[in-house]
């Protein structure tokens, strides 16, 4: 007889979540230290907002999708590669 529930499927390990952050701390971090002629020169323009709403909101949406989205994208998939090659749970 088959079993009607699915056996449950767990997201990632705790390990994999860990190996994520850190590539994605990093590729912040090395996306900061090249870009970082920008971020000098944008931080004066966050406050005080004295420009109008439209390009204070433009700006900020460009800098935290280069600074946090997508190091996200990349440390994620640089993790996952690194944890697949280096793990030793046999996961693939």
């Amino acid at each position: 007889m088959t079993d009607p529930f699915p056996q449950p499927r767990p997201g990632p390990s705790r390990d994999r979540l860990v190996v994520r952050l850190g590539c994605s701390a990093v590729a912040a971090l090395v996306s900061v230290v090249v870009f970082r002629d920008v971020v000098t020169e944008a931080l004066p323009l966050l406050w005080p907002p004295t420009t109008p709403f439209s390009r204070w909101f433009g700006l900020v949406t460009v800098l935290a999708v280069s600074f946090l989205v997508l190091p996200g994208v990349v440390g994620t998939l640089v993790g996952d590669r690194l944890y697949d090659s280096f793990g030793d749970d046999g996961e693939k």
